[in-house]
Protein backbone atom coordinates (compact mmCIF):
# COMPACT_ATOMS: atom_id res chain seq x y z
CA UNK A 1 0.00 0.00 0.00
CA UNK A 2 1.39 3.39 -0.98
CA UNK A 3 0.60 7.01 -0.15
CA UNK A 4 0.93 9.56 -2.94
CA UNK A 5 -0.06 13.22 -2.94
CA UNK A 6 -1.05 14.48 -6.36
CA UNK A 7 -0.56 18.05 -7.65
CA UNK A 8 -4.31 18.71 -7.42
CA UNK A 9 -4.18 18.14 -3.68
CA UNK A 10 -5.61 14.63 -3.55
CA UNK A 11 -3.90 11.90 -1.58
CA UNK A 12 -3.95 8.52 -3.29
CA UNK A 13 -3.55 5.27 -1.37
CA UNK A 14 -2.60 2.41 -3.67
CA UNK A 15 -1.70 -1.27 -3.48
CA UNK A 16 0.72 -3.41 -5.46
CA UNK A 17 -0.31 -4.41 -8.96
CA UNK A 18 0.15 -8.13 -8.36
CA UNK A 19 -2.91 -8.32 -6.12
CA UNK A 20 -4.83 -5.06 -6.04
CA UNK A 21 -6.48 -4.09 -2.78
CA UNK A 22 -8.16 -1.02 -4.22
CA UNK A 23 -7.52 2.69 -4.55
CA UNK A 24 -8.96 5.60 -2.65
CA UNK A 25 -8.46 9.28 -3.26
CA UNK A 26 -8.77 11.58 -0.28
CA UNK A 27 -9.54 15.27 -0.54
CA UNK A 28 -7.60 16.78 2.32
CA UNK A 29 -7.69 20.39 3.57
CA UNK A 30 -4.55 22.42 2.99
CA UNK A 31 -3.40 22.30 6.61
CA UNK A 32 -3.76 18.51 6.61
CA UNK A 33 -1.87 17.97 3.35
CA UNK A 34 0.96 20.10 4.67
CA UNK A 35 1.13 18.00 7.81
CA UNK A 36 0.32 20.90 10.12
CA UNK A 37 -1.78 20.36 13.20
CA UNK A 38 -2.76 24.00 13.14
CA UNK A 39 -4.03 26.12 15.97
CA UNK A 40 -7.07 28.33 15.51
CA UNK A 41 -5.14 31.54 14.84
CA UNK A 42 -3.31 29.83 11.97
CA UNK A 43 -6.49 28.86 10.09
CA UNK A 44 -8.01 31.07 7.43
CA UNK A 45 -11.73 31.56 6.91
CA UNK A 46 -11.95 28.86 4.24
CA UNK A 47 -10.41 26.31 6.61
CA UNK A 48 -12.91 27.28 9.31
CA UNK A 49 -15.79 26.97 6.85
CA UNK A 50 -14.61 23.52 5.77
CA UNK A 51 -14.36 22.42 9.41
CA UNK A 52 -17.87 23.70 10.20
CA UNK A 53 -19.35 22.01 7.13
CA UNK A 54 -17.68 18.79 8.20
CA UNK A 55 -19.10 19.23 11.72
CA UNK A 56 -22.61 19.70 10.32
CA UNK A 57 -22.31 16.50 8.31
CA UNK A 58 -21.03 14.59 11.34
CA UNK A 59 -23.99 15.73 13.41
CA UNK A 60 -26.30 14.50 10.66
CA UNK A 61 -24.51 11.18 10.36
CA UNK A 62 -24.59 10.61 14.12
CA UNK A 63 -28.38 10.69 13.97
CA UNK A 64 -28.32 8.13 11.16
CA UNK A 65 -25.80 5.95 13.03
CA UNK A 66 -27.98 6.11 16.15
CA UNK A 67 -30.62 4.04 14.34
CA UNK A 68 -28.05 1.46 13.18
CA UNK A 69 -25.46 1.05 15.95
CA UNK A 70 -26.45 -1.41 18.69
CA UNK A 71 -27.36 0.97 21.52
CA UNK A 72 -24.04 2.70 22.10
CA UNK A 73 -25.01 6.06 20.59
CA UNK A 74 -28.45 6.38 22.18
CA UNK A 75 -27.68 9.29 24.52
CA UNK A 76 -24.61 10.74 22.81
CA UNK A 77 -25.02 14.50 22.43
CA UNK A 78 -28.63 14.35 23.64
CA UNK A 79 -28.77 13.24 27.28
CA UNK A 80 -27.93 15.73 30.03
CA UNK A 81 -25.41 14.58 32.63
CA UNK A 82 -27.09 14.06 36.00
CA UNK A 83 -24.20 15.63 37.91
CA UNK A 84 -24.63 18.92 36.04
CA UNK A 85 -28.37 19.28 35.52
CA UNK A 86 -27.60 22.00 33.00
CA UNK A 87 -26.23 22.40 29.50
CA UNK A 88 -23.92 25.23 28.51
CA UNK A 89 -23.14 26.69 25.12
CA UNK A 90 -19.53 27.83 24.94
CA UNK A 91 -17.43 29.50 22.28
CA UNK A 92 -13.73 28.75 21.87
CA UNK A 93 -11.67 30.28 19.07
CA UNK A 94 -14.88 31.13 17.19
CA UNK A 95 -16.22 27.56 17.39
CA UNK A 96 -19.25 26.71 19.52
CA UNK A 97 -19.70 23.56 21.58
CA UNK A 98 -21.83 22.11 24.36
CA UNK A 99 -20.86 21.01 27.86
CA UNK A 100 -22.91 18.96 30.30
CA UNK A 101 -23.95 16.27 27.82
CA UNK A 102 -23.29 12.54 27.73
CA UNK A 103 -20.96 11.22 25.03
CA UNK A 104 -20.58 7.64 23.82
CA UNK A 105 -16.80 7.92 23.40
CA UNK A 106 -16.81 5.53 20.44
CA UNK A 107 -13.88 6.11 18.10
CA UNK A 108 -15.33 3.58 15.67
CA UNK A 109 -19.05 4.16 15.17
CA UNK A 110 -19.83 7.75 16.27
CA UNK A 111 -18.80 10.37 13.67
CA UNK A 112 -18.78 13.17 16.28
CA UNK A 113 -16.84 11.41 19.05
CA UNK A 114 -14.51 9.84 16.50
CA UNK A 115 -13.42 13.25 15.21
CA UNK A 116 -12.75 14.54 18.74
CA UNK A 117 -10.78 11.46 19.76
CA UNK A 118 -8.73 11.17 16.59
CA UNK A 119 -7.89 14.89 16.63
CA UNK A 120 -6.58 14.64 20.19
CA UNK A 121 -4.72 11.41 19.43
CA UNK A 122 -3.08 13.13 16.45
CA UNK A 123 -1.88 16.03 18.60
CA UNK A 124 -0.58 13.53 21.15
CA UNK A 125 1.26 11.44 18.55
CA UNK A 126 2.77 14.56 16.98
CA UNK A 127 4.26 15.56 20.34
CA UNK A 128 5.67 12.09 20.91
CA UNK A 129 7.24 11.83 17.46
CA UNK A 130 8.72 15.30 17.72
CA UNK A 131 10.32 14.20 20.99
CA UNK A 132 11.68 11.07 19.32
CA UNK A 133 13.35 13.16 16.60
CA UNK A 134 14.80 15.59 19.10
CA UNK A 135 16.32 12.64 20.95
CA UNK A 136 18.03 11.53 17.72
CA UNK A 137 15.80 8.53 16.97
CA UNK A 138 14.50 7.48 13.57
CA UNK A 139 10.85 6.97 12.64
CA UNK A 140 9.45 4.59 10.05
CA UNK A 141 5.85 4.37 8.78
CA UNK A 142 4.86 0.70 8.55
CA UNK A 143 1.66 -0.74 7.07
CA UNK A 144 0.68 -4.39 7.59
CA UNK A 145 -2.17 -5.93 5.65
CA UNK A 146 -3.37 -9.31 4.41
CA UNK A 147 -5.31 -10.75 1.50
CA UNK A 148 -9.07 -10.68 1.89
CA UNK A 149 -12.14 -11.58 -0.15
CA UNK A 150 -15.70 -10.41 -0.53
CA UNK A 151 -17.94 -12.15 1.97
CA UNK A 152 -15.37 -12.57 4.75
CA UNK A 153 -16.76 -11.34 8.06
CA UNK A 154 -15.04 -8.25 9.47
CA UNK A 155 -15.09 -9.61 13.03
CA UNK A 156 -13.28 -12.75 11.87
CA UNK A 157 -10.66 -10.77 9.93
CA UNK A 158 -10.16 -8.47 12.92
CA UNK A 159 -9.63 -11.35 15.31
CA UNK A 160 -7.33 -13.35 13.05
CA UNK A 161 -5.15 -10.40 12.08
CA UNK A 162 -4.88 -9.33 15.73
CA UNK A 163 -3.81 -12.84 16.67
CA UNK A 164 -1.21 -12.80 13.89
CA UNK A 165 0.17 -9.44 15.06
CA UNK A 166 0.44 -10.67 18.64
CA UNK A 167 2.10 -13.89 17.47
CA UNK A 168 4.65 -11.92 15.43
CA UNK A 169 5.63 -9.92 18.52
CA UNK A 170 6.17 -13.11 20.51
CA UNK A 171 8.26 -14.79 17.80
CA UNK A 172 11.91 -15.21 18.82
CA UNK A 173 13.30 -13.94 15.51
CA UNK A 174 11.13 -10.86 15.61
CA UNK A 175 12.03 -10.14 19.22
CA UNK A 176 15.67 -10.26 18.14
CA UNK A 177 14.83 -7.77 15.39
CA UNK A 178 13.18 -5.48 17.95
CA UNK A 179 16.28 -5.68 20.12
CA UNK A 180 18.59 -5.09 17.16
CA UNK A 181 16.95 -1.76 16.23
CA UNK A 182 15.47 -1.07 19.70
CA UNK A 183 12.01 -0.85 18.17
CA UNK A 184 9.08 0.86 19.85
CA UNK A 185 5.89 1.86 18.11
CA UNK A 186 2.49 3.48 18.05
CA UNK A 187 -0.01 1.18 16.33
CA UNK A 188 -3.38 2.19 14.87
CA UNK A 189 -6.00 -0.05 13.27
CA UNK A 190 -7.91 1.11 10.23
CA UNK A 191 -10.79 -0.40 8.24
CA UNK A 192 -11.85 0.07 4.62
CA UNK A 193 -14.33 -1.80 2.43
CA UNK A 194 -14.37 -2.49 -1.30
CA UNK A 195 -16.88 -4.12 -3.64
CA UNK A 196 -14.35 -6.62 -4.99
CA UNK A 197 -12.29 -7.68 -1.96
CA UNK A 198 -14.71 -6.81 0.86
CA UNK A 199 -13.50 -5.70 4.30
CA UNK A 200 -9.91 -4.51 4.53
CA UNK A 201 -8.68 -4.15 8.12
CA UNK A 202 -5.01 -3.24 8.41
CA UNK A 203 -2.37 -1.91 10.81
CA UNK A 204 -0.47 1.38 10.60
CA UNK A 205 2.59 1.73 12.83
CA UNK A 206 4.85 4.66 13.60
CA UNK A 207 7.97 2.65 14.43
CA UNK A 208 10.68 4.43 16.42
CA UNK A 209 14.23 3.15 15.90
CA UNK A 210 17.27 3.96 18.02
CA UNK A 211 18.89 5.88 15.15
CA UNK A 212 17.64 6.82 11.66
CA UNK A 213 17.98 3.82 9.35
CA UNK A 214 20.09 3.50 6.24
CA UNK A 215 18.53 1.99 3.12
CA UNK A 216 20.24 -1.31 3.90
CA UNK A 217 18.94 -1.32 7.46
CA UNK A 218 15.44 -0.43 6.28
CA UNK A 219 15.52 -3.39 3.89
CA UNK A 220 16.57 -5.60 6.81
CA UNK A 221 13.73 -4.24 8.93
CA UNK A 222 11.21 -4.82 6.15
CA UNK A 223 12.44 -8.36 5.65
CA UNK A 224 12.11 -9.05 9.38
CA UNK A 225 8.56 -7.69 9.47
CA UNK A 226 7.66 -9.69 6.36
CA UNK A 227 9.01 -12.98 7.71
CA UNK A 228 7.25 -12.59 11.04
CA UNK A 229 3.97 -11.23 9.64
CA UNK A 230 3.57 -13.71 6.77
CA UNK A 231 4.43 -16.67 9.01
CA UNK A 232 1.88 -15.71 11.62
CA UNK A 233 -0.79 -15.01 9.01
CA UNK A 234 -0.41 -18.56 7.74
CA UNK A 235 -0.90 -19.79 11.30
CA UNK A 236 -4.35 -18.14 11.50
CA UNK A 237 -5.48 -19.12 8.01
CA UNK A 238 -4.64 -15.84 6.25
CA UNK A 239 -1.94 -14.83 3.79
CA UNK A 240 -0.26 -11.80 2.24
CA UNK A 241 1.81 -10.97 -0.81
CA UNK A 242 5.21 -9.48 -0.38
CA UNK A 243 4.97 -5.82 -1.29
CA UNK A 244 1.46 -4.81 -0.28
CA UNK A 245 1.61 -7.14 2.75
CA UNK A 246 4.38 -5.14 4.45
CA UNK A 247 5.19 -1.59 3.41
CA UNK A 248 7.81 0.56 5.16
CA UNK A 249 8.46 4.22 4.40
CA UNK A 250 10.97 6.49 6.12
CA UNK A 251 9.85 9.65 7.90
CA UNK A 252 11.63 12.97 8.10
CA UNK A 253 11.43 15.94 10.43
CA UNK A 254 11.44 19.53 9.26
CA UNK A 255 11.18 22.67 11.36
CA UNK A 256 7.99 24.70 11.08
CA UNK A 257 7.22 28.10 12.54
CA UNK A 258 6.47 26.74 15.99
CA UNK A 259 6.87 22.96 15.83
CA UNK A 260 8.57 20.06 14.14
CA UNK A 261 6.44 18.13 11.67
CA UNK A 262 7.09 14.44 11.22
CA UNK A 263 6.45 13.63 7.55
CA UNK A 264 5.94 10.40 5.61
CA UNK A 265 8.26 10.13 2.60
CA UNK A 266 6.32 9.37 -0.59
CA UNK A 267 7.21 7.20 -3.55
CA UNK A 268 9.11 10.09 -5.12
CA UNK A 269 11.28 10.44 -1.96
CA UNK A 270 9.57 13.70 -0.98
CA UNK A 271 7.68 14.18 2.29
CA UNK A 272 3.89 14.04 1.93
CA UNK A 273 1.41 14.06 4.85
CA UNK A 274 2.26 14.52 8.48
CA UNK A 275 2.68 11.11 10.07
CA UNK A 276 0.48 11.86 13.07
CA UNK A 277 -2.37 12.75 10.75
CA UNK A 278 -1.75 9.80 8.43
CA UNK A 279 -1.66 7.50 11.44
CA UNK A 280 -4.71 8.67 13.37
CA UNK A 281 -7.06 10.76 11.21
CA UNK A 282 -8.81 7.99 9.30
CA UNK A 283 -11.97 10.09 9.58
CA UNK A 284 -10.47 12.65 7.16
CA UNK A 285 -10.00 10.11 4.38
CA UNK A 286 -12.85 10.18 1.89
CA UNK A 287 -12.95 8.26 -1.37
CA UNK A 288 -14.05 9.68 -4.69
CA UNK A 289 -14.09 6.26 -6.33
CA UNK A 290 -16.25 3.20 -5.77
CA UNK A 291 -13.30 0.92 -5.04
CA UNK A 292 -12.64 1.51 -1.36
CA UNK A 293 -14.80 3.30 1.22
CA UNK A 294 -14.20 4.27 4.81
CA UNK A 295 -16.91 3.29 7.32
CA UNK A 296 -18.00 6.93 7.48
CA UNK A 297 -18.43 6.93 3.71
CA UNK A 298 -20.57 3.80 3.95
CA UNK A 299 -22.72 5.54 6.57
CA UNK A 300 -22.85 8.70 4.45
CA UNK A 301 -23.90 6.76 1.36
CA UNK A 302 -26.68 5.08 3.32
CA UNK A 303 -27.84 8.47 4.61
CA UNK A 304 -27.97 9.80 1.03
CA UNK A 305 -29.42 6.78 -0.78
CA UNK A 306 -31.09 4.56 1.82
CA UNK A 307 -29.28 1.54 0.35
CA UNK A 308 -29.98 -1.31 2.80
CA UNK A 309 -26.76 -3.08 1.79
CA UNK A 310 -24.80 -0.09 3.13
CA UNK A 311 -26.88 -0.16 6.31
CA UNK A 312 -26.01 -3.84 6.79
CA UNK A 313 -22.33 -3.13 6.17
CA UNK A 314 -22.24 -0.32 8.72
CA UNK A 315 -24.04 -2.39 11.34
CA UNK A 316 -21.57 -5.25 10.79
CA UNK A 317 -18.73 -2.75 11.23
CA UNK A 318 -20.25 -1.41 14.48
CA UNK A 319 -20.62 -4.90 15.94
CA UNK A 320 -17.16 -6.05 14.83
CA UNK A 321 -15.33 -3.04 16.29
CA UNK A 322 -17.21 -2.81 19.58
CA UNK A 323 -14.85 -2.75 22.60
CA UNK A 324 -11.74 -2.88 20.37
CA UNK A 325 -8.94 -0.37 20.79
CA UNK A 326 -8.08 1.89 17.91
CA UNK A 327 -4.57 2.83 19.09
CA UNK A 328 -2.01 1.03 21.25
CA UNK A 329 1.63 1.74 22.07
CA UNK A 330 4.61 -0.40 22.96
CA UNK A 331 5.09 -0.83 26.70
CA UNK A 332 7.62 1.66 28.04
CA UNK A 333 7.43 4.00 25.03
CA UNK A 334 6.36 7.07 27.00
CA UNK A 335 8.99 6.48 29.67
CA UNK A 336 11.65 6.09 26.99
CA UNK A 337 10.64 9.40 25.41
CA UNK A 338 10.35 11.09 28.83
CA UNK A 339 6.69 11.82 28.15
CA UNK A 340 4.91 12.76 31.37
CA UNK A 341 1.30 12.52 30.23
CA UNK A 342 -1.45 10.47 31.88
CA UNK A 343 -2.98 7.66 29.86
CA UNK A 344 -6.43 8.62 28.63
CA UNK A 345 -9.16 6.37 27.30
CA UNK A 346 -11.22 7.21 24.23
CA UNK A 347 -14.14 8.01 26.52
CA UNK A 348 -12.04 10.47 28.53
CA UNK A 349 -10.83 12.20 25.38
CA UNK A 350 -14.37 12.51 24.05
CA UNK A 351 -15.65 14.11 27.27
CA UNK A 352 -12.62 16.31 28.01
CA UNK A 353 -13.48 19.98 28.53
CA UNK A 354 -12.04 22.17 25.79
CA UNK A 355 -12.74 25.43 27.60
CA UNK A 356 -13.92 28.70 26.16
CA UNK A 357 -16.35 31.46 27.07
CA UNK A 358 -19.81 30.47 28.32
CA UNK A 359 -22.63 32.23 26.49
CA UNK A 360 -25.75 30.35 27.57
CA UNK A 361 -26.90 28.04 30.38
CA UNK A 362 -30.15 26.11 30.23
CA UNK A 363 -32.00 23.57 32.35
CA UNK A 364 -33.49 20.20 31.46
CA UNK A 365 -36.80 21.43 30.03
CA UNK A 366 -35.23 24.09 27.82
CA UNK A 367 -32.66 21.59 26.55
CA UNK A 368 -35.45 19.12 25.88
CA UNK A 369 -37.10 21.67 23.61
CA UNK A 370 -33.84 22.22 21.73
CA UNK A 371 -33.53 18.46 21.16
CA UNK A 372 -37.18 17.98 20.23
CA UNK A 373 -36.99 20.76 17.65
CA UNK A 374 -33.65 19.40 16.34
CA UNK A 375 -31.93 22.74 16.95
CA UNK A 376 -28.70 21.55 18.55
CA UNK A 377 -26.45 22.37 15.64
CA UNK A 378 -28.41 25.53 14.86
CA UNK A 379 -27.82 26.69 18.44
CA UNK A 380 -24.06 26.43 17.91
CA UNK A 381 -24.24 28.25 14.59
CA UNK A 382 -26.21 31.09 16.22
CA UNK A 383 -23.63 31.28 19.01
CA UNK A 384 -20.83 31.53 16.44
CA UNK A 385 -22.51 34.08 14.18
CA UNK A 386 -24.74 36.18 16.47
CA UNK A 387 -23.36 35.62 19.98
CA UNK A 388 -25.41 36.34 23.07
CA UNK A 389 -27.97 38.51 21.28
CA UNK A 390 -28.76 35.77 18.80
CA UNK A 391 -29.00 33.12 21.51
CA UNK A 392 -31.33 35.29 23.56
CA UNK A 393 -33.63 35.86 20.59
CA UNK A 394 -33.70 32.14 19.74
CA UNK A 395 -34.30 30.90 23.29
CA UNK A 396 -37.01 33.52 23.87
CA UNK A 397 -38.80 32.16 20.84
CA UNK A 398 -38.52 28.42 21.51
CA UNK A 399 -38.47 28.24 25.33
CA UNK A 400 -39.95 31.47 26.74
CA UNK A 401 -41.17 29.91 29.99
CA UNK A 402 -38.27 27.54 30.70
CA UNK A 403 -35.10 27.91 32.78
CA UNK A 404 -32.25 29.44 30.80
CA UNK A 405 -30.16 32.58 30.93
CA UNK A 406 -27.47 34.38 29.00
CA UNK A 407 -24.10 34.42 30.78
CA UNK A 408 -22.62 37.88 30.61
CA UNK A 409 -18.90 38.51 30.04
CA UNK A 410 -16.82 38.57 33.26
CA UNK A 411 -16.19 42.32 32.99
CA UNK A 412 -19.92 43.17 32.96
CA UNK A 413 -22.38 43.13 35.82
CA UNK A 414 -25.11 40.53 35.35
CA UNK A 415 -28.36 42.36 35.96
CA UNK A 416 -30.63 40.40 33.67
CA UNK A 417 -32.54 37.50 35.09
CA UNK A 418 -34.42 36.14 32.15
CA UNK A 419 -36.03 32.82 33.06
CA UNK A 420 -33.50 32.35 35.87
CA UNK A 421 -36.04 31.90 38.62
Amino acid sequence: MGILERPDGEVEITAGREYPLGTTRASVPTQVRQGALTKGDERDESDTAVAKNRRERRYQLREVARSIAPGALRGCGRTMLVVNERVEVKINDGVGHFTGLATCGSVWMCPVCEAKIRHKRALMVERWLNQAFEMGHGVEFVTLTCRHWLGQALADLFSRSQKAFHGMRMQRAFRDLMARFELRWIMVREVLHGPINGWHPHFHLAVITWTPLTDTERAELEDGFWRGWSHQLQGVGLSALRGPGVLIKPCTSRSGLAEYLCKVVGDDARPTRGLALELTRGDLKTSKTSLLRTPEQILSDFADTGDQADRALYREYCIATKARRMMTITKGLKQHLSINEPDQTDEELATAEVGGETLLRMGRTAWGRVVALDLRLHLLVVAETSGRAGLRALMTKIAPDDFWYIVQPPETVHTEGENAA
